[in-house]
């Protein structure tokens, strides 16, 4: 009787970790190509917002087909390139100021996409954007 019990226990982990890894694969995929290209294709363009500083003014970015991306009326944060991994939107930035530089690549949940509304998570923080 013992011998059945942990046969059937043994059995029952191996399955219970076999879905358990297929699911995390299947979750960090991201997608498949068209998902990520009908993305990556709504993207593209000029994303706006105002600027906090001065609400008659916009600032954000444009992205571009190619995987480079420009900064809109941002001189000290240089948007340089985007793509999109595992479902995520990632940003490499520039930060230019007091006369150093640093590099910054951040990965964004898309929490609200549309043609012409663009929400980007970054832990607790969201912006949202506006399609120029």
């Amino acid at each position: 009787m013992t011998k059945i019990t942990l046969t059937i226990t043994i059995l029952a982990a191996f399955t219970f970790l076999a879905c358990n890894k297929t699911s995390k694969q299947t979750i960090n995929a991201g997608g498949s190509n068209s998902e990520t290209e009908n993305i990556t294709n709504l993207l593209i363009g000029s994303w706006v917002q105002l600027n906090p500083i001065d609400e008659k003014e916009v600032q954000g970015f444009t992205l571009k087909n190619d995987g480079t991306a420009e900064s809109i009326n941002m001189a000290t944060l240089v948007y340089k390139k985007w793509w999109i991994e595992k479902g995520k939107f990632v940003l490499v930035a520039e930060s230019i100021g007091s006369g150093s530089s640093s590099i910054d690549t951040t990965k964004y949940e898309i929490v609200n996409r549309t043609n012409s509304v663009l929400e980007l998570k970054d832990g607790d923080y969201t912006d949202r954007y506006t399609k120029k």
